[in-house]
């Protein structure tokens, strides 16, 4: 696989964003004007996921010089885990993208596992106690697995489509990848189609292949600092739960309010938050 480099990223709300938002939405708004201070909590997870994606890929840095660029770029990763789901069962760090309700969203599916014709979401996540996470953090994972489930059964429906990816991105038909991008991938011997609109139709028409994901999930914790199993969180697709943070996470999106503070009784998320200092609902927060 290919790993894309910040300056030509594709843009769209990135769905751990949309999570984080049932958290607590002023952490979110700071996060989007200010800085992040990677933690080293962050940094363990974040290479707990690399070495899981390393597993069972080699990772590849390129230079995209335009956007249809890192689009091919995704596209591409699409179809090297699709391919290996149909002949391994199994693959991980899955790019993703569609829509949710009204916002393009972009990701990436943890791990996808093929059983039987039956196809699950599961994800990862690190802790640095041996404790299971609050109710409050369960809810976040879930939301975030569940767009995943949405976002993949779209593309697996054909409800989300090559010319829905074009228009957003304002890619025209003939466009091709950059001739810099293309002397690149030949010098790493890769091999992906120059026509953006060709390379979205076969990969669109791998993900057709799948059936639709099980509506079951699983996110199995483990400590950061020995590996050790901390337990699983099964849980299953709530149509009505999904839709409802759906809307609510949409409004903020499109500026119909303001972000939500996480209110009296979730207030001990603050001590937990970079941003406290920022915050201008923290006095209210301790009344």
């Amino acid at each position: 696989m290919v790993n894309l480099t910040k300056k030509y990223r594709p843009h769209g709300i990135a769905v751990t964003d949309l999570s984080t938002q049932l958290w607590c939405e002023k952490r979110l708004e700071f996060s989007l004007e200010k800085e992040i201070i990677v933690t080293d909590e962050m940094s363990k997870g974040k290479e707990r996921h690399r070495e899981l994606h390393e597993e069972i890929a080699v990772l590849i840095k390129v230079e995209p010089k335009t956007i249809a660029d890192s689009i091919a770029i995704i596209l591409h990763n699409e179809q090297v885990g699709l391919k290996r789901i149909f002949l391994k069962c199994m693959t991980r760090e899955l790019p993703i993208f569609g829509r949710i309700n009204s916002l393009f969203v972009i990701g990436s599916i943890d791990e996808l596992n093929l059983k039987k014709n039956k196809l699950f979401i599961l994800d990862t996540k690190t802790r640095k106690s041996n404790a299971m996470p609050s109710e409050a953090q369960k809810r976040t994972v879930r939301f975030q697995l569940m767009i995943y489930n949405k976002l993949l059964q779209d593309l697996v429906l054909a409800n989300f489509s090559t010319n829905n990816l074009l228009k957003f991105y304002g890619i025209k038909k003939t466009d091709d990848i950059s001739d810099g991008f293309k002397k690149q991938i030949n010098n790493i011997a890769s091999h992906i189609k120059p026509n953006v609109k060709k390379l979205a139709d076969s990969t669109f028409k791998l993900f057709r292949r799948l059936p639709p994901p099980e509506k079951t999930m699983i996110v199995r914790y483990e400590n950061q600092i020995d590996g050790k199993k901390i337990g699983v969180d099964k849980f299953s697709f709530e149509n009505e739960r999904f839709q409802e943070d759906c809307n609510f996470v949409e409004e903020f999106w499109l500026g119909k309010r303001k972000a939500v503070p996480v209110g009296i009784k979730n207030a001990w998320k603050c001590k937990y938050c970079q941003f406290i200092n920022d915050c201008e609902e923290k006095p209210t927060l301790k009344n």
